[in-house]
């Protein structure tokens, strides 16, 4: 039966291996670095949109609760001012949502910049690695 390394050295063999392949793999490591920094990029990005949008979302509660209070308090005795508030309610909320779907729009183009910047440097900078990296040599076949 074969001996097998059951020390924490042994446990870790095979990782020197893989990252040997990744540190000599420049291409890759220009390319991931690249990705990693759009995606960080990117959520940065949808972080400031989601935030806007929530505040908007808690502008809507707090107008609709005013609105409704308001015509639960006036609506019965003068129902004209209860269908101004109503259409008041509905203004801003279309206004909100044209807020919303520029913000994503704008976001959506950020992120499309984003994406297209880095994946134009990670080429350039793998092509400029690929320049520097020693031409193959032919090898006899054994």
């Amino acid at each position: 039966m074969a001996k097998s390394d059951t020390s924490v050295k042994g446990i870790f063999e095979p990782m020197k291996s893989i990252g040997t392949i990744f540190t000599a793999n420049t291409a890759l490591s220009s390319q991931a670095q690249h990705f990693w920094q759009a995606q960080d990029r990117m959520l940065t990005e949808a972080e400031k949109f989601s935030s806007a949008w929530m505040k908007r979302r808690h502008e809507a509660t707090q107008s609709a609760l005013r609105a409704s209070q308001e015509i639960a308090s006036n609506g019965a005795s003068d129902p004209a001012a209860a269908m101004k508030v109503i259409a008041d309610w509905q203004a801003h909320s279309m206004e909100r949502l044209a807020n919303d779907a520029k913000d994503y729009m704008e976001m959506m183009s950020r992120c499309t910049n984003v994406a297209a910047t880095n994946e134009a440097e990670a080429m350039e900078e793998t092509a400029g690695a690929a320049k520097k990296s020693p031409k193959p040599t032919k090898s006899e076949p054994v």
